[in-house]
């Protein structure tokens, strides 16, 4: 089984600003797209509030409800109206997937993360809260079911899919991959959907260092994480990256990067682990 730790959502290079954590709540935003078929004013609320509006509120402006968004990974039925057949879909091209691609197993298992930071709402506006940090977090998950190639035949063969940012123009990207979900997350010994979101933020789910913070891409994972002759978690293979503190290893994370692939037959000790993660985020 390989483990992929996908970074995914707004950041200060896609969107301009971290997603926000809304009254304890993670609302993962997807970066705009001018390709895509989905506007922002098409994503139904978050909690009560318009996506469109959070999103032209927190970077003021610069993005609004009319702009597209790259819905993907698309994890959540109700975020917009849905075929009966629908599925979890995540797609990746070019180099990610290439790199993905060198890392193939018979099972695969997504946890995407983001950037995110405490926000408010104050006088019918949102605001990021002063002084928060930004943090990496994961927000969702999707266990790979089937693997196929985004072509526009595929594309009439999955109707459902169709405003898919990956399928509405298959051409705009190279190694254009579709990867979805399975029905049921069997991986980690579970009972859970093969997709899905992690809506609260719990302590273990925040991937950086926050005592003392250094910033979001210093982040404090299980000591097991370190390779110690083991291949490390890719885009990591330099010892000076890893830092091994008494119950605890801090990672200097790899940036740019979007795909970060770690074999869970070398590391067993990330079956625990993930258990660990998905009783805390939904019990």
């Amino acid at each position: 089984m390989k483990l992929i730790l996908s970074r995914k959502g707004f950041d200060s290079a896609h969107g301009g600003c971290p997603s926000p954590i809304l009254d304890g709540q993670l609302c993962p935003l997807p970066i705009p797209d001018a390709g895509s078929p989905t506007s922002y004013g098409k994503i139904r609320s978050f909690n009560g509030s318009a996506i469109a509006q959070i999103v032209e509120d927190l970077t003021h402006g610069r993005v609004g409800r009319d702009d597209g968004a790259h819905l993907d990974p698309d994890l959540r039925r109700d975020a917009l109206a849905r075929a009966a057949r629908w599925r979890p879909i995540f797609g990746q091209g070019g180099a990610a997937q290439g790199h993905l691609a060198r890392h193939q197993a018979t099972s695969l298992l997504f946890l995407f993360y983001g950037c995110f930071r405490q926000a408010e709402r104050v006088g019918g506006k949102f605001r990021f809260v002063r002084g928060a940090p930004k943090l990496h977090v994961m927000y969702g998950w999707l266990q790979v079911g089937r693997v196929i190639s985004a072509t526009d035949s595929i594309a009439a063969e999955i109707p459902w899919a169709a405003g898919h940012p990956h399928l509405a123009a298959p051409e705009r990207y190279k190694n254009n991959t579709l990867y979805f979900a399975s029905k049921r997350l069997s991986s980690v010994g579970i009972d859970a959907s093969g997709a899905g979101t992690f809506e609260r933020l719990v302590p273990e789910l925040i991937l950086s260092q926050t005592d003392p913070y250094v910033g979001c891409s210093r982040w404090r994972l299980p000591r097991w994480f370190a390779p110690n002759g083991r291949p490390a978690l890719s885009y990591h293979s330099k010892q000076a990256r890893w830092t091994e503190c008494a119950d605890s290893v801090r990672l200097q994370s790899a940036y740019p990067g979007q795909e970060f692939v770690l074999d869970v037959d070398e590391y067993p000790e990330a079956r625990a682990w993930l258990r660990s993660i998905f009783r805390a985020a939904t019990r």
